[in-house]
């Protein structure tokens, strides 16, 4: 008999994900737990089991394809197990790696017609909480991609007198040269393609740009070497930031914007995303809670999630959350530059290359460790001279590292 396997529910929020991997083809021959297919969604990528054995009848999806959570994904023809109700493993087993999920007992049921309409997640939740289907509304997005401003037009006009429609415009494809290569943007790649288009399109970003003197910041993570704590300078940096965000003045930078609901939505727990550069493009996990950790732990939870998100090997969990992001180029940081804020975030913190400089102290001119710090808002919500008060404040921390020890004592 031909058994429909759904997408199962895979971790709080998500509703639909990309199939960027079949790990299977028609006419295979499968086990209970095999790996059918890799899925990523904005929280995590998993590799998905199959539920029980038989062969493959239908891969009902390409890869690269959007699925919604409850679409049929794969039929497998279980005849020869027809009797055998199907188990769900009880933990992910051995042979599937340690993100992967296995599907839920019940599968969500499936959706309507909008599960192929090009949309990202928090469009489809804002959509569906104006009472709005995503099948009738223009797209004006990249690759026809519905995005918030769509939905939330349509829900202005549907309370409005019905005027004749503007036709919407196709994006036009370019002419295909004889002598370039065509890459499908897919997988994570896409997911930042879209992720950055949001960001732009919704906060309205400014950029502002110190120099900070890490001189006896160098010397501190010196003494912590010799006494054998080897670590770098973003949990120092991380706890300059929170310190910062616990002040009155900032705590609206801590902050995510509810653009449907016109709300900042103020954070009382501070987790930090740290951006993190991939062999497959930016990934950002999450240290939670850093204001309760110290320097020691938050440098073995920076070294957990570099590895994780290296390896893929990240859990859902430690990819969500973030209320704040900081983003590094380390020793390819440059001068400056203007990081994109990590949308509904409101601003973003960019650090570069520390280096020795000549700088004038006193009447002399003396060498010094020094980097430049870039600091992207959206000036929707922070203005400037909140913003620029917000990264000297940090540079205080900084650059006398005992006062920043002295408050986390």
């Amino acid at each position: 008999m031909a058994f429909e396997f759904k997408l199962p529910d895979i971790g709080e929020g998500v509703v639909e994900g990309e199939l960027t991997k079949w790990l299977v083809q028609q006419g295979q021959t499968v086990t209970e737990d095999q790996p059918l297919f890799e899925i990523l969604t904005d929280k995590v990528a998993a590799i998905i089991p199959s539920p029980r054995k038989g062969t493959i009848a239908k891969l009902h999806f390409a890869e690269g394809d959007r699925v919604s959570v409850g679409s049929v994904v794969v039929t497998i023809d279980d005849s020869a197990a027809a009797s055998v109700p199907a188990q769900v493993p009880a933990q992910v087993p051995a042979q599937v790696p340690a993100q992967a999920l296995a599907p839920a007992p019940a599968p969500a049921p499936a959706l309507a017609t909008t599960d192929r309409v090009r949309a990202a997640p928090a469009t489809r939740k804002l959509a569906r909480t104006l009472g709005i289907d995503l099948a009738t509304v223009p797209a004006t997005g990249e690759e026809g991609r519905v995005t918030r401003d769509d939905v939330q037009a349509a829900a202005a006009q549907a309370t409005t007198p019905a005027a004749p429609a503007a036709q919407e415009a196709a994006p036009k494809a370019l002419e295909r040269g004889a002598s370039e290569e065509r890459i499908k943007i897919k997988g994570l790649r896409r997911r930042i393609f879209q992720k950055m288009r949001d960001s732009k399109d919704h906060a309205a970003h400014f950029t502002y740009v110190e120099e900070i003197d890490f001189t006896e910041l160098v010397a501190m993570q010196a003494q912590l070497a010799a006494g054998g704590l080897k670590t770098t300078f973003l949990p120092f940096v991380m706890k300059a930031v929170v310190l910062s965000l616990q002040k009155s003045e900032f705590r609206n930078l801590n902050a995510h914007i509810d653009e449907a609901a016109g709300e900042l939505a103020v954070q009382r727990r501070y987790h930090i995303g740290v951006a993190a550069a991939t062999e497959a493009g930016l990934t950002v996990p999450v240290a939670h809670d850093v204001d309760q950790q110290s320097i020691r732990q938050l440098t073995e939870t920076v070294r957990h999630l570099g590895e994780g998100a290296r390896s893929g090997t990240l859990t859902a969990a430690d990819m969500s959350g973030s209320t704040f992001t900081i983003t590094s180029l380390g020793k390819l940081g440059g001068m400056f530059a203007t990081p994109i804020i990590n949308y509904p975030e409101v601003a973003i913190l960019g650090l570069h290359k520390v280096e020795k400089r000549p700088v004038v102290l006193g009447d002399q001119i003396v060498i010094r460790e020094r980097m430049y710090m870039s600091c992207s808002f959206d000036h929707r919500l922070i203005d400037g001279h909140v913003g620029a008060a917000f990264v000297q404040s940090i540079k205080t921390y900084l650059e006398s590292p005992a006062f920043l020890l002295a408050e986390l004592a």
